[in-house]
């Protein structure tokens, strides 16, 4: 969709656009799932039916310097973790994915003759932005069902599962519907500035850069100055403080309320995932955002805060 004419010509890729494609649909799934994170253990979603997928190996190499991938991408480490993907990438799916009964039938693609790249057919570009929404859907759900049947995933799928929307992104929809319970539960003031808001807006306390999963308990009703503002940073302790708290004041109306929407429902798996991203900022010396353009280091009081909600 990004590039390409309708007009049915070709369309010359380079290798490294494509890895840096790949590294961006990975990023979601190096953060930890399911009841690893309700119980501590923080695993990760097996992605191939051997050995762990070597693209998670990437990520979660980035991920250790990077809160974000807005931060990866400004690092020095990601031009060595785009090489190394781009390696990937050319050994193993992209001349693979041609491969019908052993014979290599190059219908979407050849090697380009400009060194790095490849070169989509005539056509080959056009139909799939005529297409996107449906080769998207079918191919989202044969990656969902793939990964739903390797055994070792069982422990941390559990009964029910948020794992499209984990892999995939969420159906915005879902937290328009937070909206208005939200917005009552805080009597209409922002979490983060306590001022009244008359159109507030929807935010992920942990933000979704960092864990891309919606849970009820971890949406704030927010003035949309502050949501612009805190963009991808984690809130400082004093935020924290007033989450920990709103969500003591109102476990069963959130609860009631993300049931409603469709939104999973887990307290102890949200504590968990505050945890597990205060102490990846503690650990990277992120900033943690007070207000407007005001920033402060976490310091270990973080850690009080959360276990005080864990011991109730």
């Amino acid at each position: 969709m990004q590039l390409g004419r309708d007009d049915g010509s070709e369309l010359d890729l380079s290798i490294r656009m494509i890895a840096e494609q790949f590294i961006e649909l990975y990023w979601r799934q190096g953060a930890p799932y399911g009841r690893s994170v309700a119980d501590g253990s923080y695993g990760t979603l097996i992605q191939n039916t051997g050995q762990q997928a070597s693209m998670i190996a990437v990520v979660e190499q980035l991920r250790s310097k990077s809160p974000t991938i807005t931060i990866a991408r400004a690092s020095k480490a990601w031009g060595a973790a785009v090489t190394r993907t781009a390696r990937l990438v050319e050994k193993m799916p992209l001349w693979r994915l041609q491969v019908l009964r052993n014979e290599n039938l190059e219908f979407l693609y050849s090697r380009s003759p400009v060194a790095g790249n490849i070169r989509l057919k005539p056509g080959v570009s056009a139909n799939f932005r005529r297409f996107h929404g449906m080769i998207t859907r079918m191919a989202q759900s044969e990656w969902q069902r793939f990964i739903q049947q390797i055994p070792i995933n069982a422990s941390l799928l559990g009964a029910t599962s948020d794992l499209g929307q984990f892999l995939f992104g969420a159906e915005r929809a879902a937290l328009t519907k937070m909206l208005e319970p939200l917005a009552d539960i805080q009597s209409g003031l922002c979490l983060y500035c306590m001022k009244r808001v008359d159109a507030g807006e929807v935010d992920h306390f942990v933000p979704w850069s960092r864990y891309p999963r919606d849970l009820a308990h971890n949406l704030v009703y927010a003035h949309k100055l502050c949501n612009r503002k805190i963009s991808d940073l984690l809130a400082a302790e004093a935020h924290l403080e007033s989450w920990v708290q709103r969500n003591a004041d109102h476990v069963s109306t959130i609860g009631d309320a993300g049931r409603q929407a469709g939104i999973l429902v887990d307290l102890d798996a949200v504590v968990n995932v505050a945890a597990w991203a205060y102490a990846h900022g503690a650990r990277l010396r992120a900033s943690a955002w007070i207000a407007g353009d005001a920033v402060e280091h976490l310091t270990d009081r973080w850690q009080g805060i959360l276990s005080c909600r864990a011991n109730n």
